[in-house]
C-alpha cells in the first residue's frame, strides 16, 4: 500500500461490523453477570410445569463451613481490577469473590426440558432487587468423607449442584420452582452439505478468552467470534442472546462433542437486522441478523414449537450472617 493512500470500505461492511461489536456487546454484558455459572450438568427427567426445583442425589449432600459475607469494593477499584472474576469449584469447596448471588444460583438449578445447558438470565423469574446490584464473595469447604467423591467430575457437578441448593435453602431460605410453557422457538440443525467447523482437539493449546456461562470459550475480535471447546447446546444458548426476534434457540444438530466455531460477521448480517425487525420477522428465524453467519458454518435455523423451561423464584432472603 503507498503512503498516504486511504482504505475505504463498503456501507454493508461497516453495517455488518457495527451489528457484529452489538452482538459481541450482550456476550459481555451477561458473562460480567454471571460468567461461568454453568459447569455443564447434564439435564434430568423432563419436570411437569410447576414442579419443585429440587435435586434428588442418592445422598443429602452439603457443604461443611459456609462463609458468606457482601463485597463492598468501590466500583473504581473494580474497574481496576484485571482478568476475569474468580468463582467455581475447587479442590476442596467452591469459591467466588465479588460476584452477583445468580451466579451460584444457576449453577445450583439447571433445566430439565429440551436439553438446555443452563438458563439464561431471561429464564429466570422473581430475582430480587438487591441481588442484581450486590456483589459477594463464598467460600464453601467440603467435609472429609465426600473429598474422595469429590475428586470424580461427574460425580463432582451433581454434588456441588446439590450442595449449593441446600446452602441457599439454609443461607438464603430461598423456594424456587419451574415452569414449562411451549412456545415458538427455532432449531438450531445441521444444513445440507455438512458442518464447517472441526472438533476441538485437547492437545491443541487455545488463547484465553471469556468463559461463557454455558460452557466453551469465547475469543470476540475485529472480524468476528471465535468459539473453543464448545457444546453444540453452549453454542445454541449463546446464538439465542443475538436477536432472533425473541424466540429461544435450541440445538437440534445431534452432534455431541465440543467443537472450535470461526464466526465472520457478514455484509449480509446487517440486512437480516432490518428484516428481522419487520413484522414478519419474529416468525421467520431465516431473517435473523446471526442467519447468514450459520449458514456459513453449515448450520441453520428452523421455526418449531418447543418446550421453555423458566426458573421462578417464589421467596428469597439476603444471605444470613456467618
Amino acid at each position: 500500500m503507498g503512503p498516504g493512500r486511504r482504505v475505504t470500505y463498503s456501507e454493508s461492511a461497516y453495517k455488518a461490523v457495527r451489528e457484529g461489536k452489538r452482538m459481541i456487546g450482550k456476550v459481555l454484558a451477561v458473562w460480567l453477570v454471571c460468567a461461568g455459572m454453568a459447569t455443564g450438568q447434564t439435564a434430568s427427567a423432563p419436570a411437569a410445569s410447576g414442579a419443585a426445583a429440587t435435586a434428588t442425589p442418592a445422598k443429602a449432600y452439603a457443604f461443611e463451613v459456609v462463609s458468606i459475607r457482601q463485597n463492598k469494593t468501590p466500583p473504581q477499584m473494580m474497574r481496576q481490577q484485571t482478568g476475569p472474576p474468580q468463582f467455581g469449584p475447587t479442590p476442596d469447596g467452591y469459591r467466588m469473590t465479588n460476584m452477583s448471588m445468580i451466579v451460584p444460583i444457576i449453577t445450583a438449578y439447571v433445566p430439565q426440558v429440551a436439553g438446555s445447558a443452563s438458563y439464561t438470565p431471561d429464564q429466570i423469574k422473581g430475582l430480587p432487587d438487591w441481588l442484581m446490584t450486590e456483589r459477594y464473595d463464598i467460600d464453601a469447604r467440603i467435609g472429609d468423607d465426600d473429598r474422595a467423591e469429590w475428586q470424580k467430575p461427574e460425580a463432582q457437578k451433581t454434588m456441588l449442584q446439590a450442595m449449593l441448593q441446600a446452602m441457599f435453602a439454609e443461607r438464603c431460605k430461598l423456594a424456587v420452582h419451574r415452569e414449562v410453557k411451549e412456545v415458538g422457538v427455532s432449531s438450531l440443525v445441521v444444513a445440507k452439505g455438512g458442518v464447517k467447523f472441526k472438533e476441538t482437539d485437547p492437545a491443541v493449546e487455545h488463547p484465553d478468552g471469556m468463559k461463557l456461562p454455558w460452557g466453551g470459550t469465547l475469543v470476540p475480535n475485529q472480524n468476528g467470534m471465535n468459539f473453543y471447546g464448545t457444546t453444540m447446546a453452549s453454542f445454541a444458548a449463546t446464538m439465542s442472546m443475538f436477536g432472533n426476534g425473541g424466540r429461544p434457540i435450541q440445538d437440534k444438530t445431534g452432534l455431541t462433542g465440543k467443537y472450535d466455531i470461526v464466526m465472520k460477521f457478514t455484509a449480509d448480517m446487517a440486512s437480516a437486522q432490518n428484516q428481522q425487525q419487520s413484522a414478519t420477522a419474529a416468525s421467520d428465524p431465516g431473517g435473523s441478523m446471526i442467519a447468514p453467519m450459520l449458514n456459513d458454518l453449515g448450520l441453520k435455523l428452523e421455526s418449531t414449537k418447543g418446550q421453555v423451561e423458566t426458573l421462578v423464584i417464589d421467596h428469597m432472603e439476603r444471605p444470613s450472617e456467618n
